[in-house]
């Protein structure tokens, strides 16, 4: 609508009255009121003095929407070009991107193929695996639990896995949220192509030894969000995505996000890829386990969903979303900068100056990055179908311009 607007107003000045005969032969023509009107058209002109000035009107008010959406036409061209040509630079075959700006949605829309197969657009509804921006969702999760008196984030892990090692005595929840609990990256008997419960994972961890001692440093632990998973499922006395999808997918109307599945039928769901040369593109392999750490299915429309939940502070209580992204520990020992931190289920950094929450997520076929630049209530939301792609690099290339184009204004 918004590009055929432009079109057809050919810029015309401010608060002109212009009358274009397309319109009102449209209308006069309308397939629905000849079909119950079978007069032909030309012998309807007597109406012409009732309706010409309601087009005058119309045609006044269309004149300055016409400017107005003239600037975010220009400004969704700008988008469009650079996501593109990243696209076509990085092979991606269908990208679905939302763009939320001063806490309202500026654009939602979809690039390419979400089916190469059967050649099914992509879309803002397009759902896609997540891979491990779910993490941020577990990690509500447990702060909902939290928030409701069900668990403290000092809790330690002998507390639900009643055999575990004394080496975990000192590995509380908040550990597992923010990677520092010292355990291995994922589980000795993680199998991908294996549907196994979490607990047999987590108890087949009792024998590794720990990386470091619980708080005292930093690594990226897809393990520790498993043990989340299997204490939400303690706690709430039902399964992990019986969790998930009562009280905060189906609850919040997040209608397309859900644990993964292959064996129910997914609506708008895209297929995974990966590229290996212009004539060479195969369909990526599926995880047959559900993964904790990266769970979920889901699309821009609904992560637009979730953004606003969190601006509005809805599921959470503002000190508890905020505890999430402030609650930070580094990520490196290193005392060069820049720093990088790690929150609760999300990185925490800057970009040029701008305070972000961010996370990544990859699975066989499938990348996706979310950003959020919390200061300023923006978000920029990417999730690809594509393996090996880089759409982090594309958020950052966007917040280029449109926080350039801000800063042009003022």
């Amino acid at each position: 609508m918004l590009g055929s607007r432009a079109e057809i107003s050919d810029k015309p000045k401010k608060g002109r009255h212009i009358f274009d005969s397309r319109f009102l032969l449209l209308y006069l023509g309308n397939k629905s009121f000849i079909d119950h009107n079978p007069t032909p058209v030309m012998k309807n002109l007597y109406l012409l003095p009732l309706i010409l000035p309601l087009f005058c009107c119309f045609s006044t008010a269309y004149s300055q929407a016409s400017i107005d959406d003239g600037k975010a036409l220009k400004s969704t061209i700008h988008i469009d070009n650079l996501v593109k040509k990243e696209m076509d630079k990085q092979h991606i075959f269908g990208l679905s991107l939302a763009i939320v700006k001063n806490g309202k949605l500026l654009m939602a829309k979809g690039y390419g193929l979400a089916d190469i197969e059967n050649n099914i657009s992509a879309s803002e509804e397009t759902v896609y695996k997540i891979g491990s921006v779910s993490k941020q969702m577990v990690a509500a999760a447990i702060m909902l639990l939290m928030q409701e008196g069900k668990l403290e984030l000092s809790d330690s892990l002998p507390k639900f896995f009643k055999n575990a090692p004394e080496s975990w005595n000192k590995i509380t929840i908040r550990h597992l949220l923010n990677h520092t609990s010292g355990l291995p990256r994922d589980s000795p008997l993680l199998d991908n192509i294996k549907q196994q419960p979490d607990s047999v994972l987590i108890e087949g961890s009792y024998k590794s030894k720990l990386l470091f001692e619980p708080g005292t440093n930093w690594r990226y632990c897809n393990l520790g969000y498993f043990m989340l998973a299997d204490i939400i499922r303690q706690l709430s006395r039902q399964s992990f995505e019986d969790f998930m999808h009562k009280e905060i997918f189906k609850k919040y109307n997040l209608y397309s996000t859900r644990t993964t599945s292959f064996a129910e039928i997914v609506k708008n769901r895209a297929s995974g890829y990966i590229y290996k040369s212009s004539d060479s593109i195969y369909n990526a392999k599926d995880y047959l386990s559900l993964r904790p750490s990266g769970a979920f299915l889901s699309s821009v429309s609904d992560l637009v969903k979730w953004e606003m939940l969190i601006q509005n502070n809805q599921i959470l209580h503002k000190k508890n979303w905020d505890t999430m992204w402030n609650d930070k520990v580094k990520t490196s020992n290193s005392n060069l900068g820049p720093y990088e931190y790690y929150g609760y289920g999300w990185d925490v950094n800057e970009y040029k100056n701008l305070r972000t929450v961010h996370h990544d997520g990859t699975l066989p076929g499938f990348t996706s990055s979310y950003f959020r630049f919390i200061d300023s209530k923006s978000a920029i939301i990417i999730l690809t179908n594509t393996h090996n792609a880089y759409p982090k690099n594309i958020v950052l290339a966007l917040a280029d311009l449109i926080f350039n184009e801000e800063s042009k204004k003022k």
